[in-house]
């Protein structure tokens, strides 16, 4: 067994001393602040199908795209045109080559529901909480429907 290992494992063993240490039970009693819970219920799920319709054939422009998005014209039929830009007072230079105007075609449809089918159910149990104040700690415990309907705010209880 290599020398440095008893050392690492009593430091391990500190270290999750401490942190276990420092963690706290959770409240066993104290002073009811609030309450929250509700009682088991479930609810339906369901399929929906669709059916693409009204398909058309869009072009837009993709310097419209990136550059200036909120400047363009047009709108209906999916079409999109940039404004020009105002005129420069002295012609600059170009830094880079001009690239082309590249226009992306691509099919758009609308959906419509064609169905709508109930295929199962959600269940979600019951749930009852008992919010409990102890000297400055304050905490939220999970307790049975029987306790929590018994609690009163303001009262002291023990669990």
């Amino acid at each position: 067994m290599p020398a440095g290992r008893p050392i690492a494992l009593a430091a391990v063993a500190t270290a999750l001393t401490l942190l276990t240490a420092c963690g706290h039970e959770p409240l066993k009693q104290g002073t009811v602040k609030d309450k929250r819970g509700h009682a088991a219920y479930r609810t339906p799920t369901y399929t929906d199908t669709y059916r693409d319709t009204n398909c058309r054939t869009v072009t837009t422009n993709a310097l419209t795209l990136s550059s200036f998005s909120g400047r363009t014209t047009g709108g209906t039929g999916g079409f999109s045109k940039s404004k020009p830009a105002p005129p420069a007072k002295k012609p600059a230079a170009p830094a880079a080559p001009q690239k082309k105007n590249r226009h992306r075609i691509k099919q758009v449809c609308d959906r419509v529901r064609v169905s709508h089918r109930q295929t199962g159910w959600h269940w979600t149990p019951a749930h009852w909480e008992l919010k409990l104040k102890q000297g400055k700690r304050t905490e939220w415990v999970t307790v049975n429907q029987t306790t929590w309907e018994h609690a009163r705010i303001d009262h002291k209880i023990k669990l």
